[in-house]
């Protein structure tokens, strides 16, 4: 597969934006995901150190040169240097025009639409720039802020998907949720 073009520009909706990750982030990224409810919901590891972070970033960059994946830090739109948290397009398959998304956001960014915001951005430029016609969103059953979120940004709740990710805690329900290119944004 070849490259995804990342955008040149950070992509924008009001006080939050999505740029591609700088090594300067890395402080940040480590400071974020000490948060218990991050390696709750999400892969990321625990402890997390620099070594990590320093991993996560070039996994990410490999990743976009193999067309595997389109990574984002979500920051503030008129302070691109606060890290919010991140956001991806992944697990493609091209041949059926389709990825899924999958975010996290640092503490103190939560409750201020951040995530609502970071998720319609990049399904909006999966759609038009990647040319996707359908973005799953997958969240664990207890966590009832990530299905408000795919609830918010339009996507329809499809089915539960028993023991469908082995995370910290062990095996996880998940619900599926997907986002079709001519569904109506909310």
């Amino acid at each position: 597969m070849a490259p995804i073009l990342m955008p040149g520009a950070p992509l924008r909706d009001g006080p939050t934006a999505l740029r591609t990750w700088r090594d300067q982030d890395i402080p940040a990224l480590v400071v974020a995901c000490q948060d218990p409810d991050i390696t709750r919901w999400t892969r990321v590891p625990s402890p997390y150190g620099e070594a990590e972070a320093r991993a996560y970033r070039m996994t990410r960059e490999a990743a976009v040169r193999a067309g595997a994946m389109a990574p984002f830090a979500i920051v503030e739109a008129d302070a691109p240097d606060v890290l919010l948290g991140s956001i991806s397009l992944m697990r493609f398959a091209w041949q059926d025009a389709r990825g899924e998304v999958g975010y996290w956001l640092a503490a103190a960014a939560r409750g201020r639409g951040h995530a609502t915001r970071a998720v319609r951005l990049i399904c909006a430029w999966g759609f038009h720039q990647l040319g996707l016609e359908r973005i799953e969103l997958i969240a664990a059953t207890g966590n009832a802020a990530s299905q408000t979120v795919a609830e918010r940004t339009g996507f329809t709740r499809e089915a539960v998907l028993r023991s469908h990710t082995l995370g910290a805690q062990g095996r996880q329900d998940m619900v599926g949720f997907a986002l079709l290119r001519g569904d109506r944004p909310v």
